[in-house]
């Protein structure tokens, strides 16, 4: 206890060595203010370092200023909300948000759409009800026997029921495209949608340490896809991101993996009865389709655009026993980061990671 009051005390002393270097000695509303930034900033990982040193910077420069006063408190504050805003983090979940309510919006107004047909559908067998009614009225009124009432209210029953036949088929294809709206990524529609994936992955981890089985992750994020949607535009990233769908989609497919957008330009793969060396094996053929693959970029005037160079990197992970799923995509992530740290355009296995450091 007494080394933690020393350490605090340490750390109050740099505050008021502060406070004096800016002649600002004694006053409880910069200390206050500079303590709260303080503690805020090495607290919270949202935080690159680079923003921590920009944030102390804008706080020293405002300490010319004497008194604290509201007008420097409120630059203060927009200063740090602005960093904040502006932490990779962030602007992370505020793609996948974005991805997410796109994928509600679809959702919604496919809904909507389903309930304006059934409300026709029911007000058109309702029809068909009064009509039958009133038909087989006229036929009991101008009929020669019953075997002819019979046969036309046989008749008009078949066709009834060829109808609801035919609209049940309709309701089924109905059913599965909505089923497809709600598991499917909106932009990326041949991949399936985070919530999906996350739904998928804890029964497969779950089948998987039940069974003894192997099940491996492949996390794969663009290369430098922050600067090319600053220099061409999200159109062109999202146009660069169905096009490496398509690639993950049609590998995929060859070992029956399930594919799907983890967020923003990070794409995941979980390969159920696969090792983590054939998942690399895996892993490596899809990185080499993707720097090999020529991303034309469509301009919407007459001059030629120059195709953008694309690369991925990917990080492999198998899920160990007494595991569950967030942790193999913990481990996949961290090789994925390896990899970018490793110079891009590379695979990562989370097992190489372990030999390097043990």
């Amino acid at each position: 206890m007494a080394r933690k009051q020393h350490n605090g005390q340490n750390g109050l002393e740099k505050v008021e060595d502060i406070l004096e270097r800016f002649g600002v000695a004694g006053d409880t509303d910069w200390m206050a203010l500079v303590l709260f930034v303080r503690n805020l900033v090495s607290a919270m990982d949202l935080f690159t370092e680079n923003q921590k040193a920009a944030i102390q910077a804008s706080v020293f420069e405002q300490m010319g200023h004497k008194p604290l006063t509201k007008d420097i408190f409120k630059a203060i504050v927009q200063r740090v909300e602005t960093h904040f805003l502006e932490s990779p983090r962030v602007q992370d979940l505020r793609d996948k948000l974005r991805i997410e309510q796109e994928s509600f919006a679809a959702l919604y107004d496919e809904m909507g759409h389903v309930f304006s047909e059934i409300k026709s559908s029911n007000q058109r067998r309702q029809s068909s009800i009064v009509s039958i009614g009133e038909h087989t009225e006229q036929a009991i009124e101008s009929a020669p026997d019953r075997t002819d009432v019979v046969r036309h209210l046989r008749g008009m029953l078949t066709e009834f029921v060829a109808q609801a036949r035919e609209e049940a088929r309709s309701w089924e294809e109905r059913a599965k495209q909505l089923e497809r709206t709600a598991n499917f990524d909106p932009l990326l529609s041949e991949l399936y949608s985070r919530r999906a994936f996350d739904t998928e992955l804890i029964k497969t981890a779950e089948r998987s340490q039940h069974e003894g089985t192997p099940l491996s992750l492949l996390f794969i994020d663009v290369d430098t896809s922050k600067k090319s949607n600053d220099s061409r535009g999200h159109l062109v990233g999202d146009g660069v991101l169905r096009v490496l769908a398509a690639i993950l989609s049609a590998h995929a497919m060859q070992f029956r993996g399930y594919a799907a957008r983890y967020g923003g330009e990070e794409l995941v793969i979980l390969c159920e009865n696969m090792d983590e060396s054939t998942a690399i094996a895996r892993a490596e053929a899809i990185r080499v389709d993707v720097q090999r693959c020529p991303f034309a970029v469509r301009s919407e005037s007459d001059q030629d655009t120059p195709n953008i160079s694309i690369t991925v990197s990917i990080g492999v992970a198998q899920l160990q026993p007494n595991q569950h799923g967030g942790d193999l995509v913990l481990a996949a992530d961290k090789a994925m980061y390896i990899a970018k740290h490793r110079g891009r355009n590379t695979v990562v296995g989370a097992s190489q990671i372990a030999e390097t450091h043990s």
